[in-house]
């Protein structure tokens, strides 16, 4: 079995001398370096590169980000975890952001934890992807390989278990809730309730006694004492939905609750306490509300103890083909496919409701047409005309123009050869010919050569897209017709 080659980076003698000797054990060849100048005489020296990398987030003369940025780039394929201590942690969700495999928090307390990370990065983690992926799917979380999701979740992942508030950003439809959900099933928490509470949904006269709850005879209509979501989601996981929308009235003891844990029901007369795990969503810019006096910043500290952006559909379109085949299975409990052109049509458009705006399109199409294909011309026709705007924005309206125009030439052209006459309608046989090649000078090869790029050589598509004909295609790049003629 061939030895793993793995950089340890770490100024502390003690931890480069306990993995060297845990990573020899693992039949692995270990270098060391102390300082951010013998990582950069490494890399310029290594030709055969490291299987990875163990970095430790501060050195006496570099930092673990920069030091991430610079071995990915000299070694792409380099694993690198970066070693941190608790209070760095927001630095090592940076670190996987921009790369890093995983993060290892000082002291390693938990050997067992630390080795199953270690084993990780040495084995091939295909198989671990895969897994994770399906976790995600239970939860209504779907991508495809290499996808921006997968990395967020597999971040999402390793903070479950972490006893720490996390704050979810992303735009309407996103799936933050469902965010939430997986992180909820995915923490030690998972066993106790999972509460959901949207801010922007209850009227602000209600929002108090809905979070803190009510005594009896609290106000007129307490009939009976109530108990609020602090309360439901003891020992659990409360989820503050549309955070952003939340009264200042409610932000201030939102922001008790969340630094003791404390709460008062409306009409009581003593304090309860509560152990939850805290997750709030938003679609709004936080940084901005507080900038603007419409959210406290020390409220917006308290929720982000972590914070996870859900990218928007439009940024990961290829996960477009995972989302729609995996919900069409669900909703129909068999197999129904999508045809080539309608995936082509979903992923050419831009999602301004992201997800749940996809979902509710194929919920319609199948309402509306009981298929086991989903065809394009089945899907809604704001798909149809925005894909083909979209397809064709890049090209100037003058030249969309000439083509069309090159298209109709060739249509009368082949009618005078398939009626074997010299003239329609007026038309010289040989002024079509001059008229044609003309136009082909105008636009030249360039349009149709950049479709067949966009459409990865996809004529039926591409002629679909600019409304002219394959015919048309095959003549301006030069190329025999099929039985056409031309030449």
């Amino acid at each position: 079995m061939e030895k793993k080659r793995i950089l340890i980076v770490d100024d502390e003698v003690e931890v480069t001398s306990f993995f060297t000797y845990f990573l020899r054990q693992k039949n692995c060849d270990v270098v060391v370096a102390n300082t951010g100048k013998d990582v950069e005489r490494l890399l310029l020296s290594q030709s055969e590169g490291f299987h990875a990398a163990l970095v430790d987030l501060k050195l006496p003369d570099a930092n673990g980000l920069d030091l991430l940025k610079r071995i990915k780039a000299v070694f792409p394929s380099c694993e690198v975890l970066i070693m941190t201590g608790y209070s760095t942690i927001k630095s090592a969700v940076t670190a996987m952001q921009w790369g890093a495999k995983d993060y290892l928090e000082k002291p390693f307390d938990d050997l067992d934890s630390l080795e199953r990370v270690i084993d990780a990065v040495l084995e091939s983690s295909a198989q671990e992807d895969d897994e994770l992926s399906r976790e995600a799917a239970q939860y209504g979380i779907m991508y495809a390989p290499d996808s921006p999701m997968a990395k967020v979740v597999t971040i999402a992942k390793k903070l479950a278990k972490k006893a720490i508030h996390i704050l979810i950003e992303g735009e309407t439809g996103t799936g933050k809730e469902l965010m939430a959900r997986f992180l909820h099933g995915a923490s030690s928490r998972s066993q106790q309730p999972f509460v959901a509470f949207n801010c922007g949904a209850v009227p602000e006269s209600l929002l108090e006694s809905e979070l803190f709850g009510y005594e009896k005879g609290a106000f007129t209509g307490a009939l009976k004492a109530r108990k609020g979501f602090f309360e439901l989601a003891h020992n659990g996981t409360l989820f503050l939905d549309e955070i952003g929308e939340a009264p200042s009235s409610i932000q201030v003891k939102l922001l008790r609750t969340l630094e003791t844990g404390e709460f008062m029901r409306i009409g009581a007369e003593h304090v309860g306490q509560s152990n939850i795990r805290f997750i709030s969503a938003t679609n709004r810019d936080l940084e901005h509300e507080v900038e603007m006096n419409r959210f406290r910043r020390d409220l917006l500290y308290r929720l982000e103890g972590i914070k996870l952006s859900i990218p928007p559909l439009r940024e990961r379109i290829h996960d477009i083909p995972t989302i729609a085949q995996a919900y069409l299975t669900k909703r129909n409990g068999m197999v129904c496919e999508i045809d080539s052109d309608a995936m082509e049509l979903l992923q050419h458009y831009d999602w301004p409701g992201n997800v749940r705006q996809l979902i509710n399109i194929l919920n319609q199409t199948l309402a509306l047409h009981e298929c086991e294909r989903v065809r394009a011309e089945h899907l809604p026709a704001i798909l149809r005309g925005k894909a083909i705007q979209n397809a064709t924005s890049s090209i100037p309206a003058s030249q969309l123009a000439l083509t069309q125009q090159i298209d109709h030439e060739c249509e009368r052209f082949v009618e005078a050869i398939t009626r074997n006459v010299t003239s329609i309608d007026g038309f010289d046989f040989d002024y079509m010919i001059k008229r044609i090649k003309q136009l082909e000078g105008e636009v030249g090869r360039t349009i149709i050569e950049k479709g067949l790029t966009e459409t990865k050589g996809d004529r039926q598509l591409l002629s679909k897209k600019l409304n002219i004909t394959k015919r048309t295609i095959r003549y301006i790049l030069n190329e025999k017709g099929s039985g056409s003629g031309f030449s």
